[in-house]
């Protein structure tokens, strides 16, 4: 009975800490690149020329280039605007190749900065679906492209 006592005793310590551990923000802490948040405005999936926009902490290194793989079924048509998180316009040339937009900023953007990206004017089917966008980046002194993750934008 006491082995019990102790498992269950164990096994809730455990348990009581994991909630803070991920609320704690594991990425927030880490020294490199992550994404943020995502979403669609607005994220009716019958409204065609939405702006899907997400945000990268930028972390580590300086982020000289960022490249977003659009799922298919998707088009863009509006461009893409980069803000830091005043809201300032962060000069940058993007060009798109097949489905694979790369952004290359004129400056580097310096660690500790959050970037909004906002995908203007995007076209879709039409019905309820979850989009997946593959976000990777190249960081100054680093010729790889790092992956970043993937945003998942919902559309109702």
């Amino acid at each position: 009975m006491k082995k019990l006592i102790y498992a269950a005793v164990f096994t809730f310590v455990l348990a009581s800490n994991a909630p803070a551990t991920v609320a704690g923000g594991a990425m927030q802490n880490a020294n490199i690149s992550h994404l943020i948040h995502s979403g669609a405005h607005p994220n009716k999936a019958r409204f065609q020329g939405a702006t899907h926009h997400f945000e990268v902490h930028v972390q580590g290194k300086a982020l000289s280039v960022l490249t977003i793989n659009l799922p298919e079924d998707i088009k863009m048509r509006g461009g893409i605007e980069v803000t830091n998180q005043s809201g300032q316009k962060i000069e940058s040339q993007v060009s798109v190749n097949n489905r694979k937009v790369t952004v290359v900023f004129s400056q580097p953007v310096s660690p500790d900065t959050t970037i909004s990206i906002d995908l203007r004017g995007i076209y879709t089917p039409g019905y309820s679906r979850n989009w997946m966008y593959a976000i990777a980046g190249k960081m100054v002194g680093i010729n790889a492209e790092i992956p970043l993750g993937t945003v998942l934008i919902q559309t109702y």
